[in-house]
């Protein structure tokens, strides 16, 4: 039933926009694409990322209506929006809890992208572009959680500032430039506010746009199982399944095609894995909803570099860096450990495509690229426990007496 609505609503909207526009080349590129029929629901993540990146959008412009970047005033017009503007607390908690969901949906979209070896020919440059916008992305959100310019904001701020002073060669020169001198002050506000606002999301959206369109370019990627020969119990092919084989047959087959991979079981982009990415993608929105609605957004205390009783706490994702400070102790060891080690993992992740020159894709059949990621996993998720441990214990025994 919702293959024959889904049917008759492309062809409707198919022929109304093909007699105007003349794009019905690129509407039968992009939604009547064959696609892995197997493990569907794990290839949703990418659609889920790219609507809540509309969202943040949507959101973030509605937030700057209201925001002031001002040393005096940034803290003050947070709060007037929190308790003042119609509905602001919740779009402020959409904004910051969908940035949250938006950071680990990254993470599990390239965890599955790896285990599915998708960065193998020819979608390395694709791969290296998702490293880039997990990058991207993460110093969004980190600039973001400064503009709240309460406590929290400022020590982030500080803290953001010395890593990046880190660098080797430039960093004492980029330190000054987000500083805006010296000291932090104001003009280190007005800069943050420029990275969140523009420096960043400009290439961030340049960047996604050239990594959809490279996806369309080479097609879905399946998991291995879909190149395993099916049992004998499996069902036979429907009609669609087997229009959508024998298409995407001949693109692989076509020299002029980017397409190498031919699943042994397909069906249609539209409508049967939009469904998917719609169903996947409004359930996630919905989840961030319920978040901001049982924990609203907190604003901390104004600023105060002088007290003896705030404990700074890093972001979430960032907590696992946090604890490496602790690992490498030394002036001239806790820069390896902030920004070398890290800087290591990045690089290895972007080189892997080329690192790994086997043809195989089954995760069993990749021990150590298998065994890599791991690593890399494990170590951020133990370093961030620890670190979150401390914190936990830290405000524990420093918590007022009731």
């Amino acid at each position: 039933m919702i293959g024959w609505l889904g049917n008759r609503l492309y062809n409707r909207l198919y022929g109304w926009l093909d007699a105007r526009l003349g794009i019905g080349p690129l509407l039968d590129r992009v939604l009547r694409d064959p696609v892995p029929e197997r493990g569907g629901w794990w290839y949703t993540l990418g659609a889920a990322i790219f609507l809540l990146v509309i969202v943040q959008i949507i959101t973030g412009i509605f937030l700057m209506l209201y925001y002031v970047p001002s040393y005096e005033e940034a803290r003050e017009s947070v709060i007037y929006i929190q308790d003042q503007v119609l509905l602001g607390w919740a779009v402020r908690g959409i904004h910051y809890w969908n940035m949250v969901m938006l950071v680990l949906l990254i993470g599990v979209h390239m965890l599955r992208t790896f285990f599915s070896a998708a960065y193998k020919v020819p979608r390395e440059l694709t791969w290296v572009l998702g490293t880039l916008l997990m990058v991207l992305m993460v110093a969004t959100a980190f600039t973001g959680g400064i503009l709240r310019w309460d406590q929290s904001g400022y020590f982030d701020a500080v803290v953001g500032i010395k890593i990046a002073s880190w660098t080797p060669l430039i960093g004492p020169w980029l330190a000054w430039l987000w500083r805006g001198g010296e000291v932090i002050g104001p003009a280190t506000l007005t800069r943050t506010f420029a990275l969140h606002v523009w420096l960043l999301p400009a290439p961030l959206v340049v960047l996604a746009g050239i990594h959809i369109a490279l996806v369309v370019i080479q097609g879905q990627y399946g998991s291995w199982i879909n190149y395993q020969p099916e049992p004998a119990s499996a069902p036979p092919p429907t009609e669609d399944e087997i229009e959508s084989h024998q298409k995407l047959e001949r693109e692989v087959l076509s020299p002029h095609s980017r397409k190498v991979n031919l699943p042994m079981r397909t069906t249609w982009f539209f409508p049967f894995h939009v469904f998917r990415e719609a169903v996947v993608s409004l359930g996630l929105l919905t989840v961030v909803m319920i978040i901001v609605i049982l924990f609203p957004v907190p604003v901390e205390e104004a600023i105060n570099p002088a007290t003896t009783d705030y404990a700074p706490t890093s972001m979430w994702f960032f907590l696992f860096l946090d604890q490496a400070f602790l690992l490498f102790p030394g002036a001239w060891l806790i820069p390896v450990g902030a920004v070398g080690v890290p800087t290591i993992g990045y690089l290895l992740l972007v080189l892997w495509p080329w690192l790994d020159r086997s043809r195989a894709i089954e995760p069993g059949k990749r021990l150590p690229a298998i065994f890599f990621i791991l690593v890399i996993v494990g170590s951020i998720y133990a370093l961030a426990f620890l670190a979150a441990s401390r914190v936990y214990n830290y405000g524990f025994i420093n918590a007022p007496p009731p």
